[in-house]
């Protein structure tokens, strides 16, 4: 539980009922527990409908026993609000007439079943965007329409560095108890790195931990502005001493640690971005006949993002939506018999029954693909059609299935472009290209720590429109089938 007296810096904020809130920090700071207490009392004296995001299922699965659960048994106060049949559930809890859903946003499809007065994006830069969007539909026909969004950053002008850039940026301010000199905590200007002590950056005397917060309050550098933003760095936290944070620097395996999960500051490793010249150097006038190649499709919203080649290039880049008399799936099948695709993989995660329907159109043509790891690492691409073994007695939903690790699938995407291996037939300027790269831009590698606490390289999007690149990811799985498949 929170002990408020040591953690003075979260009192506003839990007591802030800005119908938007926005709090960009560092990590192990008490933001959740802060904004479980403040879910909870609203269900309980609001009486309103909650939806609490995290970034996946089993996030959800470990929160709510490990931190709710927790909070409710131990509370007389809570426990008699909620109902009985709530007390142990994970996804939902209801307090009278209200509710309080918790959600993942990488697997979940029923945000459409869903109403809320208010949702809490808990961790939003590790969360899928496209499902936040879907989730805050859901406040549509509240007249409250509250939304709380906080995470450790990620890379700048992304997510919750994005939403905290158009916020009213409150940081916590105080004056120097030597000097009386205004200011907040920064690491370059209130650190000592030889003395290993926290300074005023004007007098350079030393200021310790609980000055800031006994002489701290929360200062807005854009007074006036709607959503309410908060900077929650580890500096204002009274455990944590400047000795304890350069140790902790000095420790990181990169900056890019130090600066999102200690500093609650968002941070980009120059190396990390993919260079737009990847793709323009793979432009080629060389023809193509244009037949006997390959598809690959992302589904992403209302459209179909479509990658058409052969092994003498990329020929096709074209986005399909529904038109009169026609939908998106009927124009697609016309692609597929116009060009002579052999195979066809679509991404299963979206709209997975109507690419299965699609699927029964071709058989022996057509192959959804999900993003999974192989358990061994040992296989990039796995199609369960497949393998000296294959079992016949699957079923056929089964059979067109094909499993791909995402992070080396694209890894090795990009070391094909940077070898000139996939040539594109199209000319510099093509609006096509333009949005390719557009996409592919969007991309930049950065280090997660995963559910058994291990860290891991991962390929994310700044924006979320990353459609095309991921197009292009099954374009080459197709091409992976036809060259097993001919090879036979």
């Amino acid at each position: 539980m929170i002990e408020f007296d040591n953690h003075r810096f979260l009192i506003d904020i839990f007591e802030d009922m800005a119908p938007n809130q926005v709090i960009m920090k560092g990590a192990q700071i008490g933001m959740s527990t802060t904004h479980i207490l403040k879910v909870l009392h609203a269900a309980i004296f609001k009486g309103i409908n909650q939806i609490y995001t995290l970034p996946t299922a089993d996030d959800v699965g470990a929160f709510v026993p490990g931190k709710v659960n927790q909070i409710i048994n131990n509370n007389l106060c809570i426990r008699r609000a909620i109902e009985p049949k709530s007390v142990a559930a994970v996804e939902q809890k209801q307090f009278g007439k209200s509710f309080i859903y918790f959600k993942g946003t990488f697997t979940e499809r029923e945000a459409i079943m869903l109403t809320s007065d208010r949702n809490i994006y808990d961790e939003l830069d590790k969360s899928k965007m496209d499902v936040i969007r879907d989730y805050a539909s859901r406040l549509g026909f509240s007249k409250i329409r509250e939304q709380y969004y906080f995470s450790t950053p990620t890379i700048p002008d992304f997510g919750i560095d994005r939403l905290w850039n158009q916020s009213d940026q409150k940081h916590w301010r105080f004056n120097c108890p030597h000097c009386k000199f205004r200011q907040h905590m920064e690491w370059e200007k209130n650190v000592d790195l030889e003395r290993k002590i926290y300074i005023c950056r004007k007098c350079r005397r030393e200021i310790k931990p609980q000055e800031t917060k006994e002489r701290g309050e929360w200062e807005a550098k854009y007074p006036g502005r709607e959503t309410s933003g908060y900077w929650v760095s580890q500096m204002i936290a009274p455990w944590r001493t400047a000795k304890d944070l350069i140790k902790e620097r000095e420790e990181s395996e990169d900056e890019e640690y130090f600066y999102n999960f200690v500093l609650g500051m968002p941070y980009l490793n120059p190396e990390a971005k993919i260079p737009v010249g990847l793709i323009l150097k793979n432009l080629t006038q060389e023809k193509n006949n244009e037949r006997n190649g390959v598809m690959g499709v992302d589904v992403g919203g209302k459209d179909l993002h479509v990658i058409i080649g052969n092994e003498k290039g990329i020929f096709g880049i074209t986005r399909i939506e529904d038109a009169p008399g026609k939908n998106k799936w009927d124009r697609l099948a016309e692609l597929i018999e116009v060009y002579e695709v052999r195979f066809c993989v679509i991404d299963g995660e979206w709209n997975t029954n109507e690419a299965y329907d699609f699927a029964k159109r071709f058989p022996e043509k057509i192959y959804l693909c999900w993003y999974k790891e192989d358990p061994k690492r040992v296989a990039i691409i796995r199609f369960e059609d497949e393998g000296k073994f294959t079992d016949r007695s699957k079923d056929w939903e089964e059979e067109i299935k094909v499993l791909v690790d995402r992070t080396r699938i694209i890894d090795a995407l990009l070391d094909d472009l940077r070898k000139g291996k996939i040539k594109l037939n199209f000319q510099a300027g093509d609006k096509r290209i333009e949005e390719l790269t557009e996409h592919v831009q969007t991309m930049y590698a950065r280090t997660v720590t995963d559910k058994l606490g291990m860290s891991k390289r991962e390929w994310a999007s700044t924006t979320g429109k990353d459609h095309f690149l991921h197009a292009l990811v099954y374009w080459k799985v197709a091409m992976d089938k036809k060259i097993r498949w001919e090879s036979k």
